[in-house]
């Protein structure tokens, strides 16, 4: 991926699809790159995905996150910081500016483009999308930019940073905007299969859409007493929820060529020995456990190969999700279905037999007589699942399941990314002050 060093703050001004040789080469597309206003809204739609897959799906964040929730082993280079505990300014900056410049600017774009034109699929995805990045971005950095953003044509380049509660309430109102959009009768264009997740299906959007919702909502169980009745009820919303079969899984689809790989697979063949995958907590649980899983999440398996998918949302997840809802409701018959399909669900994504697995005392959701046995054999199985997904790292934070050990003595397991050295270079003074690795972000208090 291309190096970016410019101000998150200023990044409207500069209109441009910064994908990168690789994804440059995957859209293939007969469009100037740096013109996103003049290019047609299907090309600025597979742009978006694409690098949506590269860089949350890209070392940058689940193999930095990793480290911090024991899943790997950083053992060189800024991973051997990392797992130290030391992440600085500098290492973040690449993540930041693209999340901004290439993904967010150019949905902002598109947004505008369809709006005007009443384009409602394109407005609708738009939105679902930017409700998408912009929930990963603030579970990692806590207050960011969006309200005061994207204005450089405005020649406004230095933008406020949103408390994270309101950027939370923003990821809402896009969801359900985005919702009524996908649920009109479709005009203009429809992008087909340059909608590398759905194929231009509305259908199939309005589901993403309505299980995104319940991983937003269940994020909030630390400030809301109601969260979990909110998922539940959310469940039932027209249009139904992922369920990999009529409505799959949402998932970037890499190709088997090196420059349109899967960027885990990339980093591995380029950075040899900078992350080690074996001997970690998470891989040791999982082997005495004899979890057949395990020899699919290690090098040359299902997470490592050029083709392996960036999983944005899934089944399986949100099967757990819905498990840990009803276990927090009281409703222990509930929590088990969906808590036993989440764990199925992980093993045939990856193509592991699971045979007996459910029936191990370790495992059986009977074996778990009290609630919070229950909420943490719902949280580690999940933890197994979501495996080189940086949503862990969120669940993580907050549950304080499954219990982890800080892999340096008296220091604390980070509990937030640093913000990165552009902003701090060029946005200093809205940037928020007084913040530490250790510093909560706004649910996690």
């Amino acid at each position: 991926m291309k190096r970016i060093n410019i101000s998150a703050a200023a990044i409207g001004l500069t209109l441009m699809l910064t994908l990168g040789a690789g994804c440059k080469k995957y859209l293939d597309v007969n469009t100037d790159p740096d013109r996103p206003v003049d290019a047609p809204p299907a090309a600025i739609l597979t742009g978006v995905e694409v690098t949506t897959g590269f860089v949350l799906g890209g070392a940058d964040l689940p193999l930095a996150t990793g480290v911090l929730t024991n899943v790997v082993t950083g053992a060189s280079q800024q991973y051997e910081s990392y797992e130290e505990y030391q992440m600085v300014a500098d290492n973040f900056t690449n993540a930041w500016g693209s999340v901004y410049q290439g993904i967010l600017n150019n949905l902002s774009e598109l947004r505008k483009m369809s709006d005007e034109k009443k384009w409602y699929f394109y407005n609708g995805v738009g939105k679902i999308l930017t409700a998408y990045v912009l929930c990963t971005t603030t579970d990692m950095w806590g207050d960011i930019p969006y309200s005061d953003a994207f204005k450089g044509l405005s020649f406004q380049f230095k933008a406020k940073f949103d408390k994270q509660e309101d950027v939370y309430k923003t990821i809402d109102a896009l969801i359900t905007s985005g919702l009524t959009d996908l649920h009109q009768p479709q005009l203009g264009p429809n992008p087909g299969d340059n909608d590398v997740l759905y194929g231009g299906d509305p259908d199939k959007w309005i589901a993403f859409a309505n299980s995104f919702r319940l991983r937003v909502l269940i994020h909030l169980v630390k400030r809301d007493p109601n969260a979990a009745q909110k998922v539940i009820a959310a469940a039932a919303a027209p249009g139904g929820l992922i369920d990999n079969d009529q409505l799959p899984d949402a998932q970037i689809n890499f190709l088997n060529d090196p420059t349109r790989a899967n960027p885990i697979q990339q980093f591995n063949e380029q950075r040899t020995g900078y992350v080690e995958y074996d001997n970690t907590f998470l891989i040791n649980s999982m082997k005495a456990l004899n979890d057949k899983r395990v020899s699919k999440y290690l090098p040359g398996g299902f997470y490592d190969s050029r083709n392996s998918p960036m999983l944005m949302l899934t089944s399986y997840e949100v099967n757990f999700i819905l498990a840990e809802a009803y276990a927090r409701a009281g409703n222990t018959a509930q929590a088990k279905s969906f808590y036993e399909a989440g764990v199925l669900g992980s093993f045939a994504k990856v193509g592991a037999d699971a045979t007996g697995y459910l029936a191990k005392p370790e495992v059986s959701f009977d074996a778990a007589t009290t609630p919070a046995a229950r909420l943490n054999l719902i949280m580690t199985q999940k933890y197994y699942a979501m495996y080189l997904q940086s949503e862990s790292f969120t669940d993580w934070r907050r549950t304080g399941l499954p219990v982890l050990t800080s892999k340096n003595g008296t220091l604390e397991i980070p509990r937030r990314l640093p913000y990165p050295q552009s902003e701090l270079s060029y946005n200093k003074e809205n940037v928020p002050g007084n913040i530490t690795l250790l510093t909560k972000v706004w649910w996690d208090q």
